[in-house]
């Protein structure tokens, strides 16, 4: 009975503090898993600082987004008028990295009957939407498939004044004049053409005052758009709250080239790309040209009724390995919105992943920065001080108190100057899997990266999955570097006891997140620019296909348990018999070769199971194909069975464990935590009591 009596005690102590913790913990969840707070953006604004005008948002980010057709950006009548919803929205900020939606709202064509206005109470709705997820909408008048042409002036006036007094406050609202008011390149336009574009322009500014306005619309920009700038300048076009839209319909080199002219005086406009096909995100690198201009982009993708076509945008802006900081903290692609800058005037060690080494500015060496230190020693110049110059925007200071520079891509980074300018400022991206990418201001804004023939660094790259322009930085002499924990495809890993779907691999592309024999997706489905193979899946979602010998896949998982046991259930599918495959953790097979039976068809489910025996924390699991027949794949389930003594806090695994551990999780360190470390992140907090919360039964 006395037994009897210590358990129903210790239960009715863990019953309390139970109840005391469950509270804490709600509330605690309610505070970390709130919803994103987005809000009406302000106004956007230019900015000077490189010697050219930049349009930049309240958050002094370029603006980024995809399109929307409403009727005018393709032939009259054969877009779908669709109006996305408010999560759909959100999902711009909080999935895509992006903070804009382009649209084409109404059309000026010949088969086009219908009167200004016809949108507006969808408009009214979409302005609202837009507002609430912290996006800007650019509004335009499309051309119906007319494109090169103004239908009719006068239609296009009445539209703006129509529209431009509806919309005038709303500060996150921009109006683009017209779409491709003139065919072809810059050479086809003429006095009268700008002279439409003053027209447009001082229609707007009486109805809008305040409203930022995108004349040019130039559907080739190719040539020099300093004419233009010039005579509507000239002509009372206040550059001050104005600028130019171009189309990237052109070869890459003469998009930059036209860039390039205005970007030599602070007199002429800001630019904008509102519009460019898509398979030039990776064919020619459109988005990261646009990138390293500091040029804004509306890619044009349309924003449907379902998800599809921006998993192809993200699909495709990977395959590029196009980066930029979104503007939300919480966002984590394609890049972290969170970017963890070391404090100010903080020294460092600063470790290149490509080259395995850490950076060095040697004296001998002309002050070359060069990756040739196994060690940071702070002793043998390898200490660099980080200097915040902006909100992303970082100099360095090497061991010498001279800063880093570089000129160009052909000049590799160079510690020789006394003050920092622009061309020792250095743009600060920190990937989804911690690392850091740095985009050189003074080398024609591309990625600094490592030459693997001799060590020293340029500004040529633009891939942000190219360990060669991977950095991390150490703060202590003699650590190591932080180990490489993957690319995972939501931007942070996946946690397991859970699901992994198939589809759901890390990022990097061939040889870093994934083997396949052939190029190109076979299925065409879900992440349509990578080589792995995805289709439409019987149940539900998608599957990955055509696997084929040799082949492996890689997905960034986050053991948040203790050491333990796990059921291991894989959904697979063949009209064959012979396939098998294993699954390694840490680079270990932990299952040996699993068979898959033959289940009558390509899309007839079963699973087949297994048992793993999994660290903590954060680490890689690679899916791999063996020898033997054709399969498909479509998800991992684990679920934890149990734990070992790690959750045991007093010499045995009890509810008593559950009131020490309450003693032990608020306290950062303490000499007698024991287990109470339950994640391994070497912090007792709140992951480790939710941890225990979910999981201290099954160890009893």
């Amino acid at each position: 009975m006395g037994n009897v009596k210590v358990r129903q005690t210790g239960y009715r102590n863990f019953t309390n503090q139970r109840s005391k913790m469950s509270k804490v913990f709600v509330v605690l969840c309610l505070i970390i898993c709130a919803p994103v707070a987005l809000a009406a953006r302000g106004r956007p604004h230019l900015d000077t600082s490189l010697g050219y005008k930049m349009l930049l948002t309240d958050n002094d980010t370029l603006l980024r987004g995809v399109s929307l057709s409403w009727d005018g950006g393709d032939p009259y009548g054969s877009q779908v008028k669709v109006m996305p919803s408010q999560a759909a929205l959100n999902a711009l900020a909080t999935d895509c990295g992006l903070n804009a939606v382009h649209l084409y709202l109404e059309g000026d064509s010949s088969g086009n009957t219908n009167p200004v206005g016809y949108n507006a109470a969808d408009c009214d709705t979409l302005v609202q939407r837009c507002a609430n997820a912290g996006l800007y909408l650019i509004i335009t008048i499309g051309c119906n498939g007319e494109n090169g042409t103004i239908h009719s002036m006068s239609w296009s006036l009445d539209f703006w004044n129509f529209y431009g007094p509806r919309y005038k406050d709303k500060t996150h609202v921009i109006y683009e004049a017209h779409n491709e008011p003139v065919p072809w390149t810059l050479y086809s336009w003429n006095d009268s053409d700008w002279n439409n574009q003053l027209t447009f322009y001082n229609t707007i500014r009486a109805a809008a005052p305040e409203t930022f306005i995108l004349l040019g619309s130039f559907m080739g920009f190719v040539g020099d758009p300093r004419y233009g700038a010039n005579y509507l300048s000239a002509r009372g076009v206040s550059w001050s709250n104005a600028g130019f839209a171009h189309h990237g319909y052109e070869s890459l080199a003469g998009i930059e080239s036209a860039i390039s002219l205005m970007q030599t005086s602070t007199s002429y406009p800001a630019l904008l790309c509102t519009e460019f096909w898509p398979g030039d995100t990776a064919g020619q690198g459109y988005n990261s040209m646009y990138e390293s201009h500091f040029n804004g982009w509306m890619q044009f993708q349309w924003l449907g009724a379902s998800n599809a076509d921006l998993l192809d945008f993200k699909s495709k802006i990977t395959a590029a390995g196009t980066v930029w900081t979104p503007d939300l903290a919480t966002c984590n692609w394609p890049a972290k919105g969170a970017l963890n800058i070391p404090p100010n005037g903080s020294g460092v060690g600063i470790f290149s992943r490509g080259g395995g080494m850490f950076l060095s500015a040697d004296p001998a060496n002309s002050n070359n920065l060069k990756a040739d230190l196994a060690d940071y020693t702070a002793t043998q110049n390898d200490a660099f001080i980080i200097e915040r110059t902006g909100p992303r925007l970082v100099s360095l200071k090497a061991a010498n108190g001279l800063y880093v520079r570089t000129t160009g891509a052909t000049d590799s980074l160079t510690a020789l100057w006394a003050s920092a300018s622009k061309m020792e400022k250095y743009e600060w991206l920190r990937r989804a899997n911690g690392d850091i990418v740095l985009r050189a201001y003074g080398g024609g804004g591309h990625l600094i990266k490592i030459n693997a023939a001799n060590g020293y660094i340029y500004p040529n790259a633009d891939n942000e999955y190219e360990a060669a322009t991977n950095f991390v930085t150490v703060d202590t002499p003699g650590s190591p570097p932080p180990p490489l924990t993957g690319n995972p495809y939501y931007g942070t890993p996946l946690i397991l006891p859970g699901v992994v779907q198939a589809e759901d691999f890390d990022l990097g592309g061939e040889g870093v997140a994934y083997h396949d024999n052939n190029a190109g997706n076979n299925g065409g489905r879900y992440r349509t620019a990578e080589d792995v193979d995805i289709e439409n899946c019987s149940e539900g979602g998608f599957n990955v296909g055509w696997i084929e010998t040799g082949e492996w896949i890689e997905y960034t998982v986050d053991v948040a348990t203790v050491r333990g046991d796990y059921d291991l259930d894989v959904r697979v599918a063949t009209r064959n018999a012979g396939g098998a495959f294993r699954i390694e953790f840490k680079g270990i097979d932990q299952t040996g070769s699993i068979t898959v039976p033959n289940t009558g068809g390509w899309q007839n489910w079963t699973t087949v199971s297994t048992t793993v025996t999994l660290d903590p924390g954060v680490q890689i699991m690679r899916f791999v194909r063996s020898p033997g027949a054709d399969y498909n794949l479509n998800k991992f389930t684990f679920s934890y069975i149990g734990g070992n003594g790690d959750m045991d806090l007093d010499g045995d695994i009890d509810s008593l464990d559950f009131a020490l551990f309450a003693q032990y999780w608020q306290q950062t360190s303490c000499g007698n935590c024991g287990g109470a470390d339950l994640t391994g992140d070497g912090n007792v907090w709140i992951y480790d009591l939710k941890w225990f919360c979910d999981n201290w039964m099954a160890g009893i």
